[in-house]
């Protein structure tokens, strides 16, 4: 044989010899499960603020925080009147005109789930509850009519009365889901 063909014979062992090692490597690193809504800040709130020439941030304080608070620590120069305190999930809209209030919502549902916060049953739409994995358009669209059955949903476990929705799949979704009651969120 020449030589030339044994050293390519070699590069081909070789190479053979390495495709194992790069498939079991390649295996173990890049099929690792990431844990689904892992909430890394139990001690803390999360906050939305937009204003129309920044656009919106996320802050994530202490419970217990005030309005006026987070606006000074982010490096608004902005305050509330009247100053509230802050609740997980609120939006704070900053108005271009100083003369105008700090006003409120809650952070949109797409933005909640991607920051592992659930959503809140009564008033998500067919399209929020699609994001929520186990839930497709025709699950989601049955939540939605039983939801306009009843009005509005007392108990989470009442989407049991969906087919397909039972105590294994509901474990699975509780944690997407939640529902506000009496001004309060109830996680």
């Amino acid at each position: 044989m020449c030589v030339n063909q044994i050293r390519g014979l070699i590069v081909i062992l070789l190479f053979l010899a390495i495709i194992p090692f790069i498939s079991y490597f390649n295996n173990l690193f890049l099929n690792a499960k990431i844990p689904i809504l892992v909430n890394q800040y139990n001690d803390s709130i999360t906050v939305a603020i937009q204003t129309s020439d920044v656009g919106e941030s996320i802050y994530f304080t202490a419970p217990g925080t005030s309005a006026n608070k987070l606006l000074e620590l982010s490096g608004f120069d902005w305050r509330s009147s009247p100053d509230f305190m802050l609740e997980n999930g609120m939006k704070l809209i900053i108005p271009p005109d100083k003369a105008e209030k700090v006003s409120w919502t809650r952070i949109d549902n797409t933005r909640r789930l991607t920051l592992g916060m659930p959503i809140e049953l009564n008033t998500a739409t067919a399209d929020d509850l699609m994001l929520i994995p186990g839930i497709g358009e025709k699950t989601a669209q049955n939540i939605l009519t039983l939801r306009n059955r009843k009005v509005r949903f007392r108990n989470i476990e009442e989407i049991m009365e969906i087919e397909g929705i039972k105590e294994k799949k509901l474990a699975k979704l509780k944690q997407y889901l939640y529902l506000q009651k009496k001004q309060e969120a109830i996680y």
